[in-house]
């Protein structure tokens, strides 16, 4: 009997055959579940990654300013260097640690350095009540990190957002909530910003309900033409200014390059204002660089540098 298959039928088989194998390779095909976050937007949603991993999240614009006549460029050694002499006064620096709420392992190593450092705390964060309850407890500075527009729609601040759109009495109303959210705060910076910090019937409306409170404002200096640290003072708010960014670039041996520029322009003038972040390369940075910066500075809360 011949048993051989019609070439109808061998062409049936065959192609039954491609799709099972078809189907079946595909179960180990690295498919995503869902696509990557687009830079600026992972913070809206406010989750982390799961599995303990760190959130992805872009938080500050890019290109910031130095504000003029503030450049300090020290020697390698400076930051590295020597105590001052005996009886001599330390300059004092405050470092501020912005974005604190959605990173909570680097959050809380950051909390836990021998560091009078400061804590400015994203209303909307997942993690700010109990980082902000835990950065109380150890009588750290606290401030609520405003989130603020940027000139590039692509940045997102996050939830709790204050935008130019809004009306005087939305604007009051959001910070109140954000104030809220962040209950142990006795000032404010403003996170991004750079479109709406350079608008000043803005900046008012929002730095009086600051100033209801007794806050005192710290501009971030986003932008050149920015107006916060003016209208605030023209508010008799107490105020200050980010002379320098630490971590721009992660990188530990960068931010400990701009540690040092933080400290030369300290003891040039007295005083310095640092911002940082809550990233992995910070926290090497300031872990490496601790013992050094405090001989060399005094390390104070912020608010011993407003006036």
């Amino acid at each position: 009997m011949d048993h051989r298959l019609s070439p109808a039928a061998t062409a049936r088989f065959i192609l039954l055959l491609a799709i099972v194998l078809f189907l079946g390779g595909c179960r180990f095909l690295p498919w995503r579940s869902s696509p990557a976050p687009r830079p600026g937007h992972g913070l809206q949603d406010g989750k982390t990654a799961g599995h303990g991993e760190e959130p992805r999240i872009v938080f500050e614009e890019p290109d910031l300013p130095q504000p003029a006549g503030e450049v300090a460029t020290p020697a390698r050694k400076r930051a590295c260097g020597s105590p001052p002499p005996p009886g001599r006064r330390l300059p004092q620096v405050a470092i501020i640690i912005d974005d604190m709420g959605y990173h909570r392992r680097i959050g809380g190593q950051l909390l836990n350095l021998d560091m009078e450092l400061t804590f400015s705390f994203l209303p909307g964060a997942p993690f700010t009540p109990e980082l902000e309850e835990h950065a109380y407890q150890l009588g750290r500075d606290i401030l609520v990190h405003l989130p603020m527009e940027a000139k590039d729609p692509k940045w997102d601040p996050g939830p709790g957002k204050l935008l130019l759109s809004y009306s005087p009495e939305r604007l009051r109303t959001t910070v109140r909530k954000d104030l809220a959210a962040v209950p142990h705060a006795i000032g404010a910076n403003n996170h991004m910003g750079s479109r709406f910090t350079e608008d000043r019937r803005a900046m008012r409306t929002v730095l009086g309900e600051l100033k209801k409170r007794d806050f005192f404002f710290i501009d971030s200096y986003t932008t050149a033409a920015s107006t916060g640290m003016e209208e605030a003072a023209a508010l008799g708010m107490k105020t200050g200014r980010r002379n320098v960014f630490l971590d721009n670039v992660h990188s530990r041996d960068k931010i400990c390059n701009q540690i040092g520029q933080l400290i030369a322009l300290a003891e040039k003038r007295g005083w310095a204002i640092g911002i940082g972040h809550p990233n992995q390369a910070t926290l090497e940075a300031l872990t490496r660089c601790r013992k050094r910066l405090l001989r060399q500075v005094r390390v104070v809360g912020v608010h011993n540098l407003v006036r």
